[in-house]
Parts: structure tokens; sequence; C-alpha cells
């Protein structure tokens, strides 16, 4: 009698923890499925955020744009066939540097630092 009470008591406590593990449990799963709807509503607005920046993207580097704002801002204007060039033109056009920069004086020669003490490093004191 007493072994089949001892048996009860303890299938009564098992089936306690286990229901407690279960509550437990589903109490982490509704955390879980809160914070996995939180980020899903993050990366869609995410998303959103990208697609309103490419869109902008699009608009700051659109040719016709941009070539208006150099030309009002810059003074830039369009290349001209004539101003193409090669390398090997540039280097026999290529003038000479004005006299008055070689003629520049040099700046005074500064006297070389004096030398500090020396003192040994504390690594090398074994």
């Amino acid at each position: 009698m007493i072994r089949g009470m001892i048996g009860t008591i303890l299938l009564t406590l098992a089936a306690g923890l286990v229901g407690i593990g279960l509550f437990y449990v589903k109490h982490q799963v509704k955390e879980q499925e809160a914070r996995l709807a939180e980020l899903n509503q993050e990366i869609r607005a995410n998303q959103e955020a990208i697609h309103v920046l490419k869109a902008e993207w699009s608009f700051l580097n659109d040719p016709a744009r941009l070539k208006q704002l150099s030309e009002k801002y810059l003074d830039m204007k369009v290349m001209g066939p004539t101003q193409v060039t090669t390398m090997q033109a540039l280097r026999h056009d290529a003038t000479p540097p004005h006299a008055s920069v070689a003629a520049m004086p040099k700046p005074p020669a500064r006297p070389a630092p004096a030398l500090a003490e020396t003192r040994p490093n504390v690594g090398d004191m074994r």
C-alpha cells in the first residue's frame, strides 16, 4: 500500500514538473514569436527605406540633372572633340617651368636636433 502511494506521489510530482516545464517553454515560445514579428516589421521598414534611397540615388545621379548642375554651378560645358588629346601630344606640348620658380631662394637649412641623453631600456636590464 505504501509503495503504491509513493508511486502515485512521484507520478503526480513528475506530472506537475512536466506541466511547469511546458508552461515555461510556452512562455518562451510566445516571447520568441513576438521578437520574430518585431524583427520582420523592422526588416520591412528597412527594405522600404532602401527602396526610397535607391529612388533618390537614381534621381540625384540622373545625367541630365548632373549636366545642368555642372553648367550652372561649375561653369562646366560638354567636352568637344577638339579637347581630346593623347599622352604623347601632352608630352611634346609641355611648356618648361617658369624661370621665377627655378630662381626662388631655398629655405635656410635648419640645424640638426641635439641628441637626447641615452638611457638604457628597462628590458635591457636583466
